[in-house]
């Protein structure tokens, strides 16, 4: 579940400048844009999912009990 507050991030941030991106190319057609679009969110969540495997509580440590 701690993983999932930053791969949604990641994927939202490379859609986005994927569409800004390929906004800019007009010889692209819509469907193979949605296409690029989806398979970029989709590597960043695998690269961000394989980089966070083992430093998940470095980045959101629990709290300690007391």
């Amino acid at each position: 579940m701690k993983k999932v507050k930053w791969l949604v991030p990641i994927m939202v941030i490379s859609a986005f400048f994927s569409v800004l991106i390929l906004r800019d190319h007009p010889d692209v057609t819509f469907q193979n844009k949605v296409l690029i679009t989806m398979g970029a969110s989709l590597v960043s969540a695998v690269i961000g999912f394989i980089l966070l495997k083992q430093d998940i509580d470095k980045v959101d440590p629990k709290p300690p009990k007391e």
